[in-house]
């Protein structure tokens, strides 16, 4: 009786070193995928603010694709959203991220008020802060699931100012600059 205790204890220690195992690579597996999405769609975001020469409707664009990210990233968690669930995420992000909305805000009414001719200018540096907005906004929606379509116990402001202070600015704003021109190379090719 004994032996069948240890060999059904000995069964359910290996199952659950098993099932921990399994976990671990689906989360892996989830994470480098939700990267590679979060990276295509900041790309898209920088590329499509820096050549939209209308004001405002940048803007619009670029909150079309932070929605589209959010639900494409829902989807890897397996947490399905509508577009309305989508834009409320992005508005509990956004309030969270004014400055950065504001920045990118002030780039298309200058591009506006100087009826496209500041585009010049201002495209590159557009292009730049959509890229890091988005990646700000794909890191939050990706905490928000992990966390079961949860904020935590501290809420989203907390979640916003760690990752904001864990992210090595510089380094994203680089890489926004080097995948926006190396995009816009490739398509006047």
């Amino acid at each position: 009786a004994e032996g069948k205790t240890l060999a059904a204890l000995n069964a359910g220690l290996f199952a659950g070193r098993l099932s921990e195992q399994i976990a671990s690579r689906i989360i892996a597996v989830r994470r480098n995928l939700a990267e590679s999405v979060v990276r295509t769609y900041c790309i898209g975001k920088g590329v499509a603010l820096a050549v939209n020469p209308i004001p405002i409707a940048d803007v619009l664009a670029a909150s079309a694709i932070d929605a589209g990210m959010v639900m494409h990233l829902g989807k890897i968690y397996g947490m399905d959203l509508n577009r309305e669930e989508a834009g409320e995420l992005l508005t509990v992000v956004g309030k969270q991220m004014a400055v950065v909305g504001v920045v990118s805000w002030l780039s298309s009414a200058l591009k506006g008020a100087t009826f496209g001719i500041s585009t010049v200018i201002t495209a590159g540096v557009q292009g730049v802060i959509g890229y890091y907005g988005s990646y700000i906004v794909g890191q939050a929606a990706e905490r928000y699931f992990i966390q079961g379509k949860s904020w935590g116990a501290h809420g989203p402001k907390q979640v916003i100012q760690d990752i904001l202070a864990s992210t090595d600015r510089d380094s994203i704003l680089q890489q926004a600059r080097a995948d926006i021109l190396q995009r816009l190379r490739t398509q006047t090719s």
